[in-house]
């Protein structure tokens, strides 16, 4: 027969790439760098667990006695006493009732908004909420109805408006609103305005969903987060044990009787194999390790701070009360350009362009760890500006 389509697979997507190329949208898995004078920015290990020797021994004697496997997925089989145990610690320790692991964050944020979202119900995301919860807004089939950045004000006319409609509405048909954010925001740096968020749960009764991946570990009383600094601020925590955690995977801490929820609906759970016991048994010793981390923690705010100051006294505009900053560049080939100029130098980190930030709003992220000298620190600051566009797009020297 005579074959009706003239375009490949491959013709269609090298032409896609092609023009996300001429956009400054392309992305390339570039080795890493190593050696002496290479400043990492890019990595998430901001308490340096990754890299100690303590914790990879501890992590080999887990490997070593437990299955490197969960053999299937949670509710089919792979749900073990000690995975259930790990489960029970985490959520203890962060201060939930609940607790479900999950491969990765973007897992985990999938699992919540198909398991725990229904058709219909009022979803109010921060704007600069982070690509891997905003990709899957439109399957929860949700009312979604954002919220201008870590703005409560615009927020709170968003749930008086709700508000008035359910006043309106047959009482079966008032849905209560879930409200997303991030308490330290990802790719800004900036943190959420605790006191002001947990006044509008209190006013308007929203159910609270917080991304606290980059700020377990880090922030918090002993590492708990934000939320645990705030109680009652938040319903749902989404939690990462691959960034300050120096380990592997994501969790989701959860109200009661949520986790049953999740096992209905949620395919993460259902199609995934379980948490394998060995992890299991690293997220137990994880737990005991993190009230002793006091120092590393206070280490780090010093550095942040430092390294802010530092780039501000080269001139150039920074973002971020934490150890993530931000450098708004806006052009995304410029962000791109810039990026790799200052791997040329020596100096790694992250070139954020769409769809991780929106359009028009590409930037520089850089994580401060607490393995970084305040040497590096300034260097690197020194060098940033020094090789930063004159104009969004412009040549530099």
């Amino acid at each position: 027969m005579s074959v009706p389509w003239r375009n490949s697979l491959s013709g269609e997507l090298a032409r896609r790439l092609a023009l996300e190329r001429r956009a400054g949208l392309e992305r390339e898995a570039a080795r890493p760098l190593t050696g002496p004078g290479v400043v990492d920015l890019l990595s998430h290990d901001c308490l340096g667990l990754a890299d100690d020797a303590g914790w990879r021994r501890t992590l080999a004697r887990c490997a070593a006695r437990h299955a490197p496997s969960g053999r299937a997925s949670w509710v089919a089989g792979g749900r073990t006493g000690l995975a259930e145990e790990a489960a029970s610690a985490c959520a203890a320790y962060f201060g939930a009732a609940e607790c479900r692991f999950f491969a990765s964050g973007y897992q985990a944020q999938l699992a919540a908004l198909v398991g725990l979202i229904v058709p219909g119900q009022p979803l109010l995301p921060d704007r600069r909420m982070h690509a891997s919860a905003t990709r899957f807004l439109g399957q929860s089939r949700a009312r979604v109805l954002p919220y201008a950045h870590a703005d409560m004000a615009h927020l709170e006319r968003r749930l008086r408006r709700l508000a008035e409609e359910a006043a309106t509405t047959e009482e079966t048909d008032s849905r209560q609103p879930v409200v997303m954010s991030e308490s330290l925001f990802s790719m800004d740096g900036t943190l959420l305005d605790m006191p002001a968020w947990r006044a509008l749960r209190r006013e308007f009764g929203f159910w609270g969903w917080l991304d606290e991946a980059h700020s377990l570990g880090a922030l918090g009383p002993q590492g708990r987060g934000l939320a645990a600094q705030w109680p009652g601020a938040a319903d749902m925590v989404l939690g990462s044990l691959g960034k300050a955690l120096g380990y592997w995977g994501a969790f989701l801490l959860l109200p009661e009787g949520f986790s049953a929820y999740l096992e209905q609906w949620a395919s993460p759970l259902l199609h995934s194999t379980a948490l394998p016991p060995a992890h299991a048994a690293g997220v137990l010793a994880l737990l005991e390790r993190l009230p002793g981390l006091e120092e590393q923690r206070q280490e780090l705010a010093d550095k942040a701070r430092y390294f802010r100051d530092c780039l501000t006294a080269e001139g150039l505009t920074v973002r971020g009360d934490a150890h993530i900053l931000a450098l708004p560049v806006g052009d995304a080939a410029a962000c791109a350009a810039w990026a790799a100029r200052l791997r040329e130098r020596g100096i790694l980190l992250l070139a954020a362009r769409y769809p991780t930030v929106p359009q028009g709003q590409a930037l520089l992220r850089c994580t401060v760890r607490v393995g970084h000298d305040r040497e590096a620190l300034r260097r690197a600051a020194h060098c940033l500006a020094r090789t930063a566009p004159r104009r969004p797009g412009a040549e530099t020297q």
